[in-house]
C-alpha cells in the first residue's frame, strides 16, 4: 500500500487567478507572433527582393520597396498569429462542465 498524500489543497478545483486577464492572453498570442513575423520579415527579404517579388506575382501593379516590406510583413505576422492563436486554443484549461453526466 502506498503512503503518498497529495499536498494540501491540490484537489482543490483550479481557481482563477486575477492575473488571467483577458489582456494577458491577448498580448501572449500578439507578441510572440509580432516577434516571429519580424524576424520572418528579415531572413525572408535578406533572399527576395520585393519588387522582384512584386514584377513575379503581380506585373500590372507597381509598388515601392518599403510597401512591398511592409505587405510581407502583414502576410507574416497573420501567418503567425493564426498559429499563435491556434496554439493558444489548444492550451487553454476546458471549461468547467456543470451539467452532471450519468454513468454509462
Amino acid at each position: 500500500m502506498s503512503s503518498y498524500r497529495p499536498p494540501p489543497g491540490a484537489l482543490r478545483p483550479a481557481e482563477r487567478l486575477p492575473r488571467d486577464s483577458a489582456a494577458r492572453r491577448i498580448g501572449a498570442v500578439v507578441w510572440p507572433s509580432f516577434f516571429a513575423a519580424g524576424v520572418a520579415t528579415m531572413v525572408f527579404f535578406a533572399i527576395v527582393d520585393p519588387l522582384d517579388l512584386a514584377a513575379i506575382t503581380w506585373p500590372q501593379v507597381r509598388i515601392s520597396r518599403q510597401a512591398g516590406y511592409t505587405i510581407g510583413f502583414f502576410m507574416f505576422w497573420l501567418c503567425t498569429f493564426s498559429a499563435c492563436l491556434f496554439t493558444a486554443l489548444l492550451v487553454a484549461p476546458p471549461l468547467p462542465d456543470d451539467t452532471p453526466r450519468e454513468p454509462l
